[in-house]
């Protein structure tokens, strides 16, 4: 806990304004350690002599004659800082700040309801902050180094769980195809067959929530491996439009493709990259409403430009629900949600958006939206020009 002001005061005897500053001159050279002392009328500070400042008044020429007989009123300080008993160290350090700046190596008075109590001393204000400062680092760093402990254990439990979840999980999802797909025969009654559908498509969500959530320990613990082949981005992109048509066709949307010809090809994980594009546009579809539109564009971006720098930009455009300004870079992190009513239907973990920016920056790429409330959303995934192969030709760049 910081030390309040009443254990920093010093009760150093104080004089009246009435006390003349040959008495004062006195009383300073009778206590050599004496460096402050104060002015005090009916109990309240009223002013502050410091050693230095009254001594190189008084002793110079004249300066005894001139001063002794008259009331320290005329030589003391008006411009000191005065602190309540029970403000805190940091509290002072604050005010002495905005008092003083940098200057703050100064004293300040103590007093409680008003009433003098002492003298605080500066240099022993700033050691006790060092000595807090101190402290709070060593804390922090036993934070980190147990939130860092605890990230680890979690990972290998969830390393040790995914065998355990997985197992049963396929064996579910495995029996629930052979009976939907009727391969040992009809079923009775016929209404078995709706169960089995669901338990099929229930089994399949929890097994990609449960990869999800392995996925994104993977990244936190670092354990991050990039199979890197040379493949067509082009060929990619329409690859996944196809594996997404059927869920493109329910969800009653329209589906436009501005990818263009003789794209160069790419240097990177491919089935990472086709993640990246399934998430983005299974996040598009999820969420616009049916008759809205799902745009795929794919092209090479120059610098000067909608692009920071050279590369290759797959960009997913939708007409959907939108982001909120404030939401946009929360939306980026592990677990969140943009939520309103539309989107309280739709489950998921909220990692989607996340992994998918691990996965570009695994790349050395970027990741960024664009949105506005109502409106839609364009989702930007930038890999650097050092994953290109090949230039395109200028005329088929887009700045």
């Amino acid at each position: 806990m910081s030390p309040s002001a009443r254990e920093l005061a010093i009760a150093v005897p104080f004089v009246s304004p009435d006390t003349t500053c040959a008495a004062v001159f006195d009383r300073l050279l009778a206590e050599p350690e004496t460096r402050n002392i104060p002015v005090v009328r009916n109990g309240r500070p009223i002013g502050l002599i410091s050693r230095k400042n009254f001594l190189l008044t008084y002793v110079r020429m004249y300066g005894a004659e001139l001063y002794g007989r008259r009331p320290i009123a005329q030589l003391m300080e008006n411009d000191f800082l005065t602190v309540d008993a029970d403000t805190t160290c940091e509290g002072i350090n604050a005010r002495a700040r905005d008092a003083y700046g940098d200057d703050r190596l100064r004293p300040f008075v103590v007093t409680e309801n008003g009433r003098y109590v002492g003298v605080g001393d500066a240099m022993k204000l700033m050691l006790v902050m060092a000595d807090l400062a101190s402290a709070r680092a060593s804390a922090l760093e036993e934070e980190t180094r147990r939130a860092e402990a605890a990230s680890a254990s979690k990972t290998q439990f969830l390393a040790s769980m995914s065998h355990e979840l997985r197992t049963p999980l396929n064996a579910i999802i495995g029996f629930a195809d052979l009976m939907r797909l009727k391969t040992l025969g009809e079923m009775q009654p016929p209404r078995y067959g709706e169960y089995v559908e669901d338990i099929h498509k229930s089994g399949v969500h929890l097994l990609n929530m449960i990869n999800e959530l392995l996925d994104m320990a993977k990244i936190e613990s670092g354990h991050v491996e990039l199979r890197e082949t040379v493949f067509d981005p082009k060929d990619l992109g329409l690859d996944v439009l196809r594996m997404l048509r059927q869920a493109i066709a329910e969800a009653k949307l329209n589906l436009r493709v501005a990818v263009a010809d003789g794209l160069p090809p790419i240097h990177a994980d491919q089935q990472q990259i086709r993640r990246v594009l399934i998430n983005l546009l299974s996040n598009a579809i999820k969420y616009t409403p049916a008759g809205g539109t799902v745009t795929l564009s794919v092209c090479v971006c120059e610098q000067g430009g909608m692009c920071d720098a050279d590369g290759m930009l797959l960009t997913v455009e939708d007409t959907g629900i939108g982001i909120p300004g404030d939401k946009i870079e929360k939306v980026l992190e592990p677990f969140e949600q943009v939520e309103n009513s539309f989107t309280r239907t739709r489950a998921g973990t909220g990692l989607g958006l996340a992994l998918t920016k691990a996965m570009v920056e695994a790349h050395g790429g970027r990741l960024w939206l664009e949105s506005e409330l109502g409106k839609g959303t364009k989702a930007h995934a930038l890999l650097p020009a050092s994953r290109i192969v090949q230039q395109a030709p200028a005329s088929r760049r887009a700045g």
